[in-house]
C-alpha cells in the first residue's frame, strides 16, 4: 500500500496566499495547520524579502541551511517538532519568535539568547536586560575565560607541536571532556547549556590552531561531516506508527539487461551491470585488459596476484551514491550485517545489509547483485540490524525485519520479503549511531544517540494487512558521552556500552519508574604512551566498538591503541565485588589477550564475528581485512604473554574506478597510486574499511569502505 504524499508548499500556493506576483515580492507568510514534515529550501531562499513567517501547527524538526531570509524578524514555530534551536541561528535578524508546544527544555530556549543576537521576545515575552546580561556573563565572558585557560595552560602547545589529525582529534575530545568535568557555571538545570557553550568556545578554539579537526561533538566521525541543524527530536514513548507510512522499497529487477556490459579478461568474461537507478559492479579477480564501455560509463575493473589466502575478491559494487550519481565516491558506507535464517537463527543467509548515505541495501553474495534498496531522501543512514518475529503475532513462521537508523534520530522498519517500509519512529533529538536487539526479547531493542542517551523500546510485530505497529518506550539510560556500541548480558542484569570517554555498566532494572539512570561501572583500560609517531604522550579512553567472543569474553578496540583487547567480563565483576563505595565503581580490566591490529587514530572502524564461527574481522584505514582465530581464547582467564597475530591479513585488491586506479605498489605500500589526475581520489589514500561481516559459514565476507565502495571476500574452494 503506497504513503500518502506528504503535505507540499508550492510557488502557486504561496502566490495564493499571499496575492504577490513574484516570490521576492513576499514579505509576510502564513503556512500554519498544513502538515509540513519539512520546507523546501530552495522554494523559501527565492523569497528574500520575507520578515514575517508563521509555520505553527506542523511537524517540523529543523530548518534546511542557508535559507537566506535575512530580512526575517518575526518566526512563529509553535506546535511543532522542535528539539533543537540550531537551525534558527541563520536567522540572525531575528527579534521574535514563538517557540511554545515544542518538545524542548529550559536549556535549549536559554540558547537562543546566543544564537540570536537581536532577539527581543520569545513567546511574548520580552526578554528582560538583567536576565540576558546574567546569561552573558555567566554562560558567555566567565566560561569562555575558564574554557580559555584549560586550553592555554594544558592543551594549546600540544595542539602545536602535534602533527597527525587522529592525534589532534583525540586531544580536542580530551580538552572537551576536561572542561565538562572541572567548569562549573549556572544552575543544574543548565549543565545542558553548558555543555553546549564549551563545546562551542572549544571548537572555536581549535579552529584558530587552522587544524584539521572536527568541533566538539557535533558529527558521528572525523571522517563524515554534517551539521547539528538538521538534527531531530525525539519521539513520545507510545507511538501507533500509521498504515500511511507504508512504502515499497527500491529492488533489483532485470530492467536493466539492455545497458549491461560484458568484457574480456583473462580470467574468462566478466559481466558489468549497471542496476536501476544506482551502480552495482561485477568484478573479476584478475586483471581486466582494455575495459569496453557503452554510453560514457564508468568502468571498475580490479586485479590481484595469484592468492594462497583463503578468501579471494569476488564482487566491488558502488551502490549507496547520493542521487544516483556516478562519479560519487565521498558517501560513506558505514555497516553491515547478514541476514540472519529466519528458520534457524544460528546461521545466516548469504543476503547481507548495508547501510550509507540515504540508502540501505541487501546484496546477496552468491550472485554480487543488489536484491533490494531502500532509499530515503536527506537522511544519513548510520546503523542497521535484523529483529526476527513472527508477523502479526499469529504465525508460526517466522520472518525477518529490517531495522535502521541515522541521521534524523529515527528507526525505519522495512519488511524485505513484502518489500515494505511499513513504519518510523523519531526515537532521538540526535543522530541515532547504534542498535542491538535483546537476545531473549525480540521484539526489544536499544539504541544509542548523539543525544547521549541509550533508550529501550518494545517495537510490537506488525499487524497485517496494514502493517500497523506499535512501539512503546520502556527505559533510558544517561551514559557519559556518546554510546557507539552495546553489549547485553540478561543473566547478570547488565548492559554494557562502549562511549567516547571508555566502557560503562548498566543495570537492567526495567521495572523502576525512575528510569533515566546512569552508569554503575566504569572499565577502564591500560593507558597508552608515546602512541604518536613523534613521541607525544596521548592517554585515550575512546572506544568505538566491542563484541562478544563467547559468553565471557569481550572484545574491546580504543581508538589509538594498536591493537584489539580480549578481556572475561565474569573475572573482572568478580575482582570489583570486593570494591565497597557510594555511587559508580571504577574496574580495571587486565586483558587476556591483546590482538596486533592497525595503529592508526582513525574512529569508528568496527569488527564482527558469527556466533558459533571463531573468526573476528577487522578492516582498517588502509583497505585490509584483519581475520582472527579466536576460537583458543573462550574460556581464558589467563594473560597471553605476546600480541597475537592475525591468522589471515586480506589486502586491498587492485582497483580501478573511472580511470583511476586504486592500489597500493606492494603489500607494504600504504599510499593511493593514482592513474587519472581529475578523480576525486586523486589526494587521498586507500579507502578505510569502516565496517566487515562475515556469514556463519565463512564463505563470505563483507566490508564497507568511505569512498561509497562495498567488497565481497569468497572462500577459496581451491585452498580448503
Amino acid at each position: 500500500m503506497p504513503p500518502s504524499p506528504a503535505p507540499q508548499v508550492t510557488k502557486e500556493l504561496i502566490m495564493q496566499k499571499t496575492g504577490c506576483k513574484q516570490l521576492s515580492d513576499v514579505e509576510k507568510l502564513d503556512l500554519s495547520d498544513l502538515g509540513l514534515e519539512k520546507i523546501d529550501g530552495d522554494l523559501f531562499s527565492r523569497m528574500s524579502n520575507l520578515q514575517n513567517l508563521n509555520l505553527s501547527r506542523n511537524k517540523l524538526a529543523a530548518f534546511p541551511e542557508d535559507l537566506g531570509l535575512h530580512k526575517l524578524h518575526t518566526l512563529d514555530v509553535r506546535d511543532n517538532h522542535m528539539r533543537s534551536f540550531l537551525s534558527l541561528s541563520q536567522f540572525q535578524e531575528l527579534q521574535q519568535v514563538n517557540i511554545q508546544d515544542n518538545p524542548y527544555t529550559a536549556a535549549d530556549r536559554e540558547q537562543l539568547t546566543f544564537l540570536l543576537p537581536r532577539l527581543v521576545s520569545v513567546d511574548g515575552e520580552t526578554i528582560q536586560d538583567t536576565h540576558r546580561q546574567y546569561l552573558k556573563r555567566v554562560f558567555g565572558t566567565s566560561l569562555e575565560e575558564k574554557v580559555e585557560a584549560l586550553w592555554e595552560n594544558q592543551y594549546r602547545k600540544m595542539f602545536n607541536t602535534s602533527q597527525s589529525a587522529g592525534v589532534q582529534r583525540l586531544l580536542q575530545d580530551q580538552f572537551i571532556q576536561t572542561a565538562k568535568q572541572k567548569i562549573q557555571a549556572g544552575p543544574a538545570s543548565m549543565v545542558q547549556l553548558r555543555d553546549w557553550r564549551i563545546e562551542t568556545i572549544a571548537g572555536k578554539l581549535v579552529a584558530e590552531q587552522d587544524l584539521n579537526v572536527v568541533k566538539g561533538e557535533a558529527s558521528m566521525s572525523s571522517k563524515r561531516s554534517h551539521d547539528d541543524d538538521s538534527t531531530t527530536n525525539g519521539g513520545s514513548s507510545d507511538v501507533v506508527a500509521p498504515s500511511k507510512k507504508l512504502r515499497s522499497v527500491t529492488f533489483k529487477d532485470d530492467a536493466a539487461e539492455d545497458i549491461s556490459q560484458t568484457v574480456s579478461s583473462r580470467n574468462g568474461r566478466v559481466r558489468i551491470e549497471i542496476l536501476p537507478k544506482t551502480l552495482g559492479t561485477t568484478l573479476a579477480k584478475r586483471t581486466v585488459r582494455k575495459p569496453v564501455t557503452k554510453r560514457g560509463s564508468p568502468a571498475i575493473t580490479v586485479c590481484s596476484k595469484e592468492s594462497t589466502a583463503d578468501y579471494e575478491p569476488s564482487h566491488i559494487l558502488q551502490c549507496h551514491s547520493l542521487k544516483n550519481n556516478r562519479d560519487d565516491m565521498k558517501t560513506m558506507v558505514w555497516k553491515c550485517v547478514f541476514e540472519p535464517d529466519p528458520d534457524n537463527t544460528d546461521k545466516s543467509t548469504s543476503i547481507v545489509a548495508t547501510c550509507g548515505g540515504e540508502s540501505v541495501c541487501l546484496l546477496d553474495c552468491r550472485t554480487g547483485k543488489i536484491v533490494q534498496k531502500f532509499t530515503q531522501p536527506k537522511e544519513e543512514f548510520f546503523c542497521v540490524t535484523w529483529m526476527t518475529i513472527r508477523v502479526d503475532g499469529k504465525s508460526e513462521k517466522m520472518t525477518n525485519i529490517l531495522v535502521v537508523g541515522g541521521k534524523r534520530g529515527k528507526i525505519y522498519l522495512i519488511h524485505p520479503q513484502q518489500n515494505i517500509w511499513y513504519a518510523e519512529h523519531e526515537a532521538h533529538r540526535r543522530d541515532m549511531c547504534s542498535m542491538v536487539v535483546h537476545p531473549d526479547q525480540p521484539t526489544w531493542m536499544y539504541t544509542g544517540s548523539y543525544d547521549k542517551t541509550i533508550r529501550l523500546w518494545d517495537i510490537s510485530p506488525p499487524k497485517l494487512p496494514n502493517y500497523e505497529c506499535r512501539i512503546r518506550k520502556l527505559a533510558e539510560w544517561s551514559p557519559p558521552s556518546i554510546p557507539l556500541h552495546m553489549l547485553l548480558f540478561p543473566d547478570r542484569n547488565l548492559l554494557l556500552a562502549a562511549c567516547r570517554s571508555g566502557c560503562f555498566g548498566f543495570m537492567l532494572n526495567h521495572k523502576e519508574d525512575d528510569w533515566k539512570k546512569t552508569y554503575t561501572t566504569e572499565f577502564t583500560f591500560p593507558k597508552v604512551k608515546k602512541c604518536t609517531e613523534d613521541g607525544q604522550e596521548v592517554e585515550t579512553e575512546f572506544m568505538d566498538n566491542m563484541t562478544l567472543i563467547s559468553s565471557e569474553v569481550i572484545a574491546s578496540k580504543l581508538v589509538g591503541h594498536g591493537c584489539i583487547y580480549l578481556w572475561n567480563l565474569p573475572e573482572t565483576l568478580k575482582r570489583g565485588a570486593k570494591i565497597k563505595v557510594k555511587g559508580p565503581k571504577s574496574l580495571k580490566v587486565q586483558p587476556v589477550a591483546q590482538l596486533e591490529w592497525s595503529k592508526t587514530f582513525i574512529d569508528y572502524i568496527y569488527f564482527k564475528m558469527w556466533p558459533g564461527y571463531d573468526v573476528l574481522v577487522c578492516g582498517d584505514d588502509v583497505g585490509n581485512t584483519w581475520m582472527y582465530d579466536v576460537s583458543k581464547f573462550l574460556t581464558r582467564k589467563y594473560p597471553e604473554d605476546t600480541p597475537v597475530p592475525p591468522a589471515q591479513k586480506l589486502f586491498w585488491p587492485d582497483c580501478t574506478w573511472n580511470g583511476t586506479r586504486l592500489s597500493r605498489e606492494s603489500d607494504e605500500d600504504e599510499v593511493l597510486t593514482v592513474d587519472s589526475p581529475s578523480s576525486s581520489l586523486s589526494e587521498t589514500k586507500l579507502p578505510s574499511v569502516n565496517d566487515v561481516a562475515i556469514s556463519s559459514s565463512g564463505d563470505y565476507i563483507v566490508g564497507v569502505t568511505d569512498c561509497n565502495l562495498v567488497f565481497v571476500w569468497r572462500k577459496n574452494k581451491a585452498a580448503v
